[in-house]
């Protein structure tokens, strides 16, 4: 005798794929796009204000930033932080000190006062709740998303990802390594995977792009100096890849990171909660 139980279960699970298969091909991005990518830039380097922001203007792009609120460009820069928000582009959390664990391979940068394995949950908590504060005073925005500093979210042995969650809307880590791509309802928006592709010439960033198209689904950058400071991409190689973005509008679609993980929470929304 058939089991009446593994029937309705059988048909319960076609259903739900069937379901999901016609949603993800009926599913676009805005202006009809198939595929979506971030532009993120770390830490606030000057040259995100003397190259990035301009680059940006060029080709009509916003793009997100995570700044250090440390940083010296901050305090030096103030009105151009403020003029870069109100045109448009996102402030996100990237914390006050940038800290990171020490313990960690290649962290040896790492000061011992901002080494996150001797913070306590509520020293990380606090720090990033005083980011928010400094952040609002710049762009009086409350909704934010958050970046991890390092990819890094263990604080004495624990995970603060507990407490980002509670506060942001979204957060976003980031990977050297270029990680393979997830589909869009893989895809755990408290950390959203990014690459950061560090050195890596125009050839490399349109590649990735690509990639990024033909599996039809969303992924981000996370840039550091451009044409200067550290971890650096050429200004050249970052501006062709722009030109590529420019010219292929109506494949991929390029906004902030709060929009875009904004568009992507309603569309996961949509579906039952299986696949969180």
């Amino acid at each position: 005798m058939i089991n009446s139980k593994l029937i309705i279960y059988s048909c319960l699970i076609l259903t739900l794929s069937v379901a999901f298969g016609q949603s993800k091909k009926d599913f676009s991005w805005p202006n009809g796009a198939k595929a979506a990518v971030c532009l993120t830039y770390d830490d606030g380097l000057p040259s995100h204000i003397k190259t990035v922001v301009p680059a940006l203007k060029k080709y009509n792009f916003k793009g997100t930033f995570y700044p250090t609120l440390a940083s010296s460009s901050i305090y030096e820069d103030m009105d151009k932080w403020k003029a870069l928000a109100n045109n448009g582009h996102e402030l996100g959390n990237h914390t006050v000190y940038h800290p990171c664990q020490k313990s960690a391979a290649g962290m040896d940068w790492v000061k011992p006062y901002h080494d996150l394995d001797n913070y306590t949950l509520d020293q990380i908590s606090e720090e990033i709740k005083l980011a928010n504060t400094m952040l609002m005073a710049i762009d009086g925005e409350k909704d934010r998303t958050f970046a991890y500093p390092c990819a890094h979210h263990i604080a004495s042995g624990k995970s603060y990802r507990p407490f980002v969650a509670s506060q942001f809307l979204s957060a976003r880590d980031s990977s050297e390594a270029r990680e393979a791509l997830l589909e869009l309802l893989d895809i755990d928006l408290n950390k959203v995977p990014s690459w950061a592709p560090n050195g890596h010439n125009a050839e490399a960033l349109i590649g990735y792009i690509q990639n990024i198209i033909e599996n039809e689904t969303f992924s981000t950058f996370t840039f550091h100096g451009i044409g200067a400071e550290y971890l650096s991409v050429s200004k050249e190689d970052h501006e062709k890849m722009l030109k590529f973005l420019d010219a292929n509008r109506d494949k991929i679609w390029v906004a902030t990171f709060k929009q875009t993980t904004d568009y992507l929470a309603s569309y996961k929304n949509s579906f039952p909660k299986k696949r969180e």
